[in-house]
């Protein structure tokens, strides 16, 4: 194999392949990066069985081949090297790499290329085209809601699902549940319901920023393939039944709290600086237009703040998780929300104002005082 390419091309290639390589495995193979040669350059994969990451970068090659290298040690010499065209040798039938950039040259050890999972490459079925700006902001509307609990594993993903000309995404963790749609362009090419793993959306959410283009999404067995470009993302699906979460959506409220996103963001953040409990309580009610925010922490203190609003309904009373409301008023870009309350004890609705694609639901905390 000898292969010649530029540094910042590479540099970028391993940096991305690199988020999915296993920091914790018994399987040596899974801590090394796959590169071999196409007709077209050079291409860098990497998997930790779950998720499976694949780039391709020009080059010249001279002569093909294919090898696995240490993916910290190539992603450490790649990065140090000079902007400037970057040599990889590899003498066949042996696992060892020679990389040279200008005066610079290091020798590392491999492992066989045929020692690496093998990745799906293109017998996998179409399920539909998404703009990638909006697949972002899809992810990033759900992510956080997603469980951590690996007791529950069905919750420690996104329910995906693709009918006809919607694309669904739903995160919940049993406190709360975030639920995004969106129309797409053109109809599906079959119908999808899955769960895909929280790591594999975090990392495409951060593989997608400043990207535009349209990400084909396909299907095979047990696998879900994300494809923008050279880039592929390629996951595993987590089995299951995901929860029956049109249920839990309220359908009326008694309350229509009508408020600025950023007033309501900034106010939670302060009143919570005194939540010390391990639910971080913020207490939210109205007098007439008055939203009332408090916090009260024995042994820390407490803390109080009001602000007028628009407000429909009865006066109620309740107890929110502050994180809970922070992370999504973190996420949302309406300039205003609504937040529908239907008890002190039922959980609470939150929407964005001017549109119907979004809902977060979330579970008050039961306070004794």
């Amino acid at each position: 194999m000898l292969i010649r390419c530029q540094q910042g091309d590479l540099s970028e290639a391993v940096h991305i392949t690199g988020r999915a390589v296993s920091a914790r495995s018994t399987m040596p193979i899974l801590a090394h990066l796959l590169l071999e040669t196409t007709k077209d350059g050079l291409r860098v994969s990497a998997t930790d069985l779950e998720l499976g990451i694949r780039t391709q970068i020009a080059a010249k090659v001279e002569k093909g081949g294919r090898v696995a290298l240490p993916a910290r040690l190539l992603t450490e010499i790649v990065s140090n090297l000079p902007s400037s065209d970057v040599e990889i040798r590899v003498e066949e039938g042996t696992s060892q790499a020679e990389i040279l950039c200008e005066r610079a040259s290091f020798e590392i050890l491999g492992l066989p290329a045929d020692d690496f999972p093998r990745m799906p490459d293109t017998d996998a079925d179409l399920v539909c085209g998404v703009d990638a700006p909006l697949l972002r902001t899809m992810i990033r509307q759900t992510i956080f809601a997603v469980s951590t609990d690996e007791t529950r594993q069905f919750l420690t993903g996104l329910h995906f699902a693709v009918d006809g000309t919607e694309i669904r995404l739903v995160a919940t963790d049993g406190g709360r549940l975030a639920l995004r749609t969106a129309k797409l362009d053109k109809p599906a090419a079959r119908k999808l319901e899955v769960i895909v793993p929280g790591k594999t959306m975090n990392e495409l959410v951060r593989a997608l920023s400043g990207v535009e283009g349209e990400v084909t999404i396909s299907a095979q067995d047990t696998q879900l393939i994300f494809t923008i470009g050279s880039l592929r993302f390629v996951t595993r699906l987590i089995g299951g039944q995901f929860p029956n979460y049109q249920q839990v959506i309220p359908k009326d409220f008694k309350q229509k709290i009508r408020v600025g996103t950023e007033q309501l963001r900034a106010a939670v953040r302060r009143v919570a600086i005194t939540a010390r409990d391990s639910a971080t309580v913020v207490r939210l009610g109205t007098e007439g237009k008055t939203l009332k925010l408090q916090s009260n922490t024995p042994d820390v203190g407490r803390a109080h703040e009001e602000f007028e609003v628009a407000s429909e309904g009865d006066d109620i009373q309740a107890a929110f998780n502050a994180r809970f409301l922070m992370d999504v008023l973190g996420v949302l870009d309406a300039d205003e929300v609504s937040f529908e309350l239907t008890g002190h004890l039922s959980p609470g609705a939150l929407r964005p104002i001017g549109g119907s694609e979004y809902v977060y639901v979330l579970a008050p905390v039961r306070i004794y005082s």
